[in-house]
């Protein structure tokens, strides 16, 4: 007989029932993820500097820190974040649809028609990645922990 067992890596909202939208939005998505792909635990334990993700649509923003043990998802910038996305929620799930390989490092979903509209709205400043120049790889493991297409 043999047993699994499944890595835990809980994701909690910092301010609980008080969280803004765009918090519950994101925690849920990490939720989902390390539990449909745990490999991506060990991404998330990678990341040493939190990174904030601002919802342009509503004004709102949260930060999320990366632990050994677990992710904490705050209300507003906490912190010095290494990597600010700045977004519509519909750019957001955009991003949360982009396939990546490799631990993150190929952003294969950049090659489709929902990637190319990601890279157009970067390119036109329409959404915003502060930190892609300096924090590459922490970007883009961002949008692989937000990723639900495994």
């Amino acid at each position: 007989m043999s047993t699994v067992v499944t890595p835990s890596y809980p994701v909690t909202l910092n301010e609980g029932d008080d969280a803004n939208g765009i918090a519950g939005i994101i925690a849920t998505l990490l939720e989902q993820n390390f539990e449909n792909v745990p490999s991506r635990i060990d991404l998330a334990r990678r990341l040493a500097r939190p990174v904030t993700i601002y919802s342009s649509e509503t004004d709102s923003a949260c930060t999320v820190s990366f632990g050994s043990s677990e992710a904490v998802v705050f209300n507003d910038v906490v912190g010095k974040p290494s990597v600010t996305v700045t977004a519509t929620v519909e750019q957001i799930f955009d991003l949360s649809q982009l396939k990546m390989k490799g631990s993150g490092l190929l952003p294969v979903g950049f090659f489709t028609m929902r990637g190319m509209r990601v890279l157009g709205a970067i390119a036109t400043h329409k959404l915003v990645v502060k930190g892609l120049i300096t924090h590459p790889i922490t970007a883009l493991r961002v949008i692989a922990l937000v990723s639900v297409v495994s």
